[in-house]
């Protein structure tokens, strides 16, 4: 398979560390979401449903504009539509053969499972450490259990689901399993030409990932556990791997909508993130209304990752050097915080937003000094290791084994 059919793609991308320094704003606001969980009031709605009272802290922050620095799990869609786009430039050209297929998958299970494995023992000496507390004052705090060999042996797997060790580590399950599909769902988007009717696919994508919240759906699937979070994610990954194949396009609309068009394009990818933010309920709803409040967030998520792609300025910003500086570690930022965060917390006994909110900069602080020993002692070890690894397969005789 050559890259004949695919002249957007074929193009590239110009600015790769704007999207980097996407994924280092996205993990920022996870981290910023995981150390307010500490506090009972916004633990309650966020974990347990409970409306925020007017006027109070919790309040301005979940039910007013501030909400987007604590949009938690639209950063991880951010990381998911990433993740399509990019791994999906790497197949674009090339031919499908075992060795090219092997070369991929070492890479990518060694890129991704070495850092986690390291965050898990980190996770692991911080709980052993420091008793869990399950009778904590804020739910989410509480439901972090003493680890057991169980519940380790599952994180280290990944593909099962996950305990609450290292909570973030959920995403990777979904990571995973995406990185092992992808290139027979590569294969399937070459045989049924999905660049030439893209815009029939992508709302296809984005209602398959709204069927997963209806109970009748999710008890149709075996082995639902695992195959309702497929249904849900694995399309948030396709519609990345749509953008890798449509960017050039993208970028030529987007370039000649004129000033008023842009500045539209802006407005709409804000709206679409900021009022399922403002407006979804916490309390359980019916599926229909979280379905439609999960489908405008979703489409804000991927709207962010093209005006990423597509906008000089943002990408001036995205790529600055503060902003590269979390890009670059944006895994390693990730992976360890929440460990950090929970282990803190428990250390200080806090129980509201004071003293807390005053414990926050050494907090951040321990976890940036944390995130950078990470960075060069794991996870940039790991890059070296899993091109190894891919050089490896690379030696091997080719088969062709698809298109």
């Amino acid at each position: 398979m050559g890259s004949r059919g695919l002249p957007d793609a074929a193009r590239g991308v110009e600015r790769i560390e704007s999207l980097d320094g996407l994924r280092g704003v996205a993990a920022l606001v996870v981290v910023l979401c995981h150390s307010l969980l500490i506090v009972p009031a916004f633990s309650a709605s966020i974990v347990d449903g409970a409306e925020p009272s007017f006027g109070t802290a919790e309040w301005v922050l979940l039910r007013t504009p501030l909400r987007v620095l604590t949009m938690g799990a639209e950063a991880v869609m951010v990381f998911f539509v990433l993740s399509g786009f990019v791994l999906t430039l790497g197949f674009i050209g090339r031919t499908m053969t075992a060795r090219f297929v092997g070369s991929y998958l070492a890479r990518r299970i060694v890129r991704l499972y070495v850092p986690v494995w390291g965050s898990l023992i980190l996770a692991l000496i911080l709980a052993l450490s420091i008793a869990r507390d399950t009778g904590a004052a804020s739910s989410w705090l509480a439901s972090h259990q003493d680890p057991s060999a169980g519940a380790f042996a599952l994180d280290m797997v990944l593909l099962f689901g996950t305990s609450n060790l290292n909570s973030p580590l959920w995403s990777l399950t979904w990571e995973v399993w995406f990185s092992l599909l992808l290139p027979l769902i590569w294969i399937v988007f070459r045989a049924i030409r999905v660049e030439r009717w893209w815009l029939i696919a992508v709302p296809l994508l984005v209602v398959m990932s709204c069927l997963a919240e209806f109970r009748e759906v999710r008890e149709l699937l075996p082995l639902a556990h695992i195959t309702s979070g497929l249904l849900r994610y694995l399309p948030v990954f396709c519609l990345g791997m749509i953008l890798a194949l449509k960017v050039s396009t993208l970028r030529g609309w987007y370039l000649s909508a004129g000033s008023a068009g842009r500045t539209a394009s802006w407005s709409v990818v804000g709206l679409l993130l900021i009022v399922p933010a403002l407006f979804e309920p916490f309390a359980p709803s019916a599926p229909l209304v979280r379905g439609q409040f999960w489908i405008l967030s979703l489409l804000g998520s991927v709207g962010l990752v093209v005006l990423a792609i597509v906008s000089r300025r943002a990408g001036g910003f995205l790529a600055s050097p503060g902003v590269m500086f979390f890009g670059r570690r944006s895994f390693s930022l990730y992976l360890v915080h929440e460990p950090i965060i929970v282990a803190s917390a428990l250390l200080l006994g806090a129980a509201g937003w004071f003293p807390w909110v005053l414990a926050l900069p050494v907090v951040y602080a321990v976890i940036v000094l944390v995130t950078v020993a990470f960075y060069r002692w794991v996870e940039k070890p790991s890059i070296g290791l899993s091109r190894a690894a891919g050089r490896f397969f690379r030696s091997r005789a080719p088969v062709t084994v698809g298109i």
